[in-house]
């Protein structure tokens, strides 16, 4: 009785696993650039002013590190699950700042603030010319800023640890060039 032999692997084990890896990197990295293919590379000249009436100037913010700015809504059911994420990080260590879009009024904006607990500055874009000009037609739309450049963009779902890496890896872009 002969015994058949087994089939060989086209690649071992570990090759799958790294070719996986990239993959599961690339893959949404490449549908944030065709998703956003329309916005801006530098931060859009616009005059912001949160609901507190503070002018914001992203282009001074971004000078030193990476700046998150969060394109969201009161109205949009995926922002509840991303602006939790987005308030940790503006009561730590990385500078944010939101845009509401669409969502009303200053006093309905600051009332939904109020009543979720979130903490992050907040500029009103009721009739979405601010998004617009970012080339954003959707939330939650998460835009990483470092030096006036706009160095990532995505949208839809993101967790915590994602917003983090961007965030960390634009500081690193940024300073691979640096003296």
């Amino acid at each position: 009785m002969t015994s058949s032999p087994t089939p060989r692997r086209w690649l071992p084990g570990w090759v799958t696993g790294l070719l996986w890896l990239i993959a599961f990197i690339s893959v949404p990295l490449l549908m944030d650039q065709w998703r956003h293919r329309d916005a801006p590379d530098a931060v859009p000249l616009q005059v912001l002013v949160d609901l507190d009436g503070a002018r914001q100037d992203l282009i001074q913010m971004s000078g030193e590190r990476p700046v998150l700015v969060y394109f969201w809504a009161t109205w949009c059911r995926v922002c509840r699950l991303v602006s939790p994420a987005v308030n940790d990080l503006a009561t730590g260590k990385h500078p944010v700042l939101t845009v509401a879009l669409s969502s009303g009024g200053p006093e309905e904006v600051a009332a939904y603030a109020r009543e979720h607990e979130l903490a992050f500055s907040i500029v009103n874009d009721p009739d979405g010319h601010i998004s617009r000009a970012w080339g954003v037609g959707v939330t939650p739309t998460l835009a990483v800023v470092h030096r006036g450049e706009i160095r990532s963009m995505t949208s839809g779902v993101t967790t915590p640890p994602g917003i983090s890496l961007r965030l960390w890896m634009s500081g690193l872009l940024g300073s691979a060039g640096d003296d």
